[in-house]
């Protein structure tokens, strides 16, 4: 595997988890602006949730980089 590669699609999926952590702090700004305001949330909560599942996603993503890089400079990739 090349090391460098490893690195980019590193810094890629750092880069994707601090978009989708801004995302689901102003979905849940405007869940709660919602709540506030006496509106149904059902939809709101969902799209929160599909959010959080995806963030989950591209943390478990950037660990398997992680190990790749590890793997690379322990020699075993």
């Amino acid at each position: 595997m090349d090391r460098e590669l490893e690195l980019q699609r590193l810094c890629e999926a750092d880069d994707h988890i601090a978009i989708a952590e801004r995302v689901i702090s102003k979905q849940m700004i405007e869940l709660e602006k919602l709540r506030s305001h006496g509106h149904d949330t059902k939809l709101a909560e969902l799209t929160l949730q599909h959010c959080r599942d995806a963030l989950e996603a591209m943390q478990n993503h950037r660990q398997n980089i992680t190990k790749m890089i590890e793997q690379i400079d322990q020699g075993l990739a």
